[in-house]
């Protein structure tokens, strides 16, 4: 019997509930541990690197933000990107058994993953563009999104868990929309 592509069933929506609560759910549940020395180096090289490309680049103004902005934005970049964002491009697309998998499926996961997550940035830009959102079409912009993918996907991987990808998501937002004068 055929059945319409877009008629769920509950067998599917049993499936779909069953890999968010695995992947997702469970990848928050984890506590991450520490990182190693290394992967703090790769913090800091990240941190780096998007310095040196937004004050290059004009993209970075020091700023110092209002009391409403201190008190205000921090919670909510908390949900959005950082926890949203993290969920649905570490936790979604790296599931928790690639932990199981060879480097190279490893590999393959957290470049296609970034990828995605790289190309969402345009595509808020296009498509959604609630505010000023003409920095996420710049090529420096973009490669510090990719940076962050690969160190938040590798973290979330390394890890278990998406507490490091979202307290790193999280930190760049807040820094970012609060002293180096993210438009909008």
């Amino acid at each position: 019997m055929y059945t319409c592509p877009s008629t769920w069933q509950p067998s599917e929506m049993s499936r779909i509930s069953g890999y968010f609560a695995e992947n997702v759910l469970e990848s928050l549940r984890q506590r991450p541990g520490r990182l190693t020395p290394a992967e703090w180096l790769a913090v800091a090289g990240y941190v780096a690197l998007a310095a040196a490309i937004g004050f290059g680049t004009g993209m970075f103004q020091l700023g110092w933000p209002s009391l409403g902005q201190l008190l205000i934005l921090p919670p909510l970049l908390l949900l959005y990107p950082s926890i949203v964002e993290e969920a649905l491009f570490r936790g979604l697309l790296l599931p928790r058994l690639l932990h199981e998998a060879s480097v190279r499926a490893k590999a393959l996961a957290l470049v296609a993953s970034t990828l995605i997550f790289v190309a969402w940035h345009p595509l808020n830009h296009y498509l959604i563009g609630i505010s000023d959102t003409s920095l996420f079409i710049k090529p420096g912009f973009l490669v510090i999104v990719a940076a962050l993918g690969l160190l938040s996907g590798y973290l979330s991987l390394r890890t278990r868990s998406l507490w490091p990808a979202i307290l790193l998501h999280w930190a760049t937002t807040v820094v970012w929309n609060l002293f180096l004068g993210r438009p909008g």
